[in-house]
């Protein structure tokens, strides 16, 4: 008995130190909209000629805005859904999801728009929301600290030693890969470069795990659009991501670990760990991941004959922070053109 008292007293103090942290800047409210019919590129420049006016506004990084209003913050960001634009909106303050500024704008805008309903999309912006809070760029709004943040830089380094000779890490060779993508797709550009007469089209993916937090995967399409073959010497990035860096993330954040990552180790501890029982095995859930993600981390063509009016597709993961674009050096009876998109 006096276990189990001991047990209930621990409880209520972490349960305590819990409140009484978030009681300064506990955040009230996470929401989401989706303005249909209305792409991010046609979008954010109105938001930005809007808001550019509102010295309380901060722009942020990609697409993303921090206002204070008296003891109230908010903080909002834009989302490519393909055709359509999402929108995350986090508070400290209570507001009316159905009647406020952003559900106004829209109605200035004559934008048709809904509560977004898009669980998978949802669970990302959230977790973008906390990883970038926690970096201490949103000064007032508050959100429990990294707990595991120790962890996950241990796991990491003992990745990194394994996977030094480990063929299985190694860079896969190129190969085409004609197969249906079954993944959402976020968003679609086309560029065409008319001294080389090649079209790329850029189809942008969420995956389906959770390594969906670091990376995105990326379809390319290059078509040659003339009467004569071209050689695509080579292809180029400044930054991908690997299996390797996909397995190391995602296994320090399987199920168990992003339980307690979400809630803050105080309220994980608190919970008696019954939230975190009934979840997927984690080398299940790597199995998965390395499932999904292996397609997409081939190494980048080089040397590849790409005939007239015919086409290429390139697979490939890029990290969602920093997004680099590929470079391209092709060769077309004798001539070297150079771009990336």
């Amino acid at each position: 008995m006096r276990k189990i008292l001991k047990g209930l007293c621990v409880l209520s103090l972490l349960v305590l130190f819990s409140a009484t942290a978030n009681a300064a800047g506990m955040i009230k409210d996470y929401h989401a909209y989706r303005i249909k019919n209305q792409n991010i590129r046609t979008v954010v420049p109105v938001v930005d000629n809007i808001l550019s006016r509102e010295v309380e506004i901060k722009k942020l990084e990609r697409n993303a805005y921090y206002a204070t209003y008296g003891d109230g913050h908010y903080y909002m960001k834009f989302y490519p859904a393909l055709h359509d634009t999402d929108v995350y909106l986090v508070t400290d303050e209570e507001y009316d999801k159905n009647n406020n500024d952003v559900t106004e704008f829209f109605k200035s805008q004559n934008y048709k728009y809904e509560t977004l309903e898009d669980k998978e999309a949802y669970k990302e912006y959230k977790f973008d929301f906390v990883d970038y809070a926690r970096s201490g760029a949103l000064d007032g709004l508050f959100t429990l600290p990294d707990g595991l943040k120790p962890l996950k830089k241990g796991m990491s380094k003992i990745n990194d030693k394994l996977s030094k000779g480990n063929e299985k890490t190694s860079a896969i060779p190129y190969s085409e890969d004609n197969n249906p993508i079954d993944l959402t797709c976020i968003d679609s550009q086309e560029f065409y470069n008319a001294d080389a007469d090649v079209t790329v089209t850029i189809n942008e993916y969420r995956l389906k795990n959770k390594e969906n937090k670091y990376v995105h995967a990326f379809e390319y399409i290059v078509r040659n659009n003339s009467n004569s073959d071209i050689k695509v010497e080579k292809v180029y990035s400044e930054r991908l991501a690997a299996l390797k860096d996909i397995t190391t993330s995602t296994f320090v954040d399987m199920d168990r670990l992003d339980v307690a990552d979400t809630l803050g180790v105080p309220l994980a501890i608190a919970t008696g760990g019954l939230s975190l029982g009934f979840t997927v095995a984690n080398n299940v859930r790597l199995g998965m991941v390395v499932k999904e993600a292996t397609r997409f981390s081939h190494s980048l063509p080089e040397n590849y004959d790409l005939k007239a009016r015919s086409s290429m597709r390139i697979l490939c993961l890029k990290f969602k922070e920093d997004p680099k674009p590929l470079r391209f050096t092709v060769n077309r009876l004798g001539r070297t053109y150079i771009f990336e998109y």
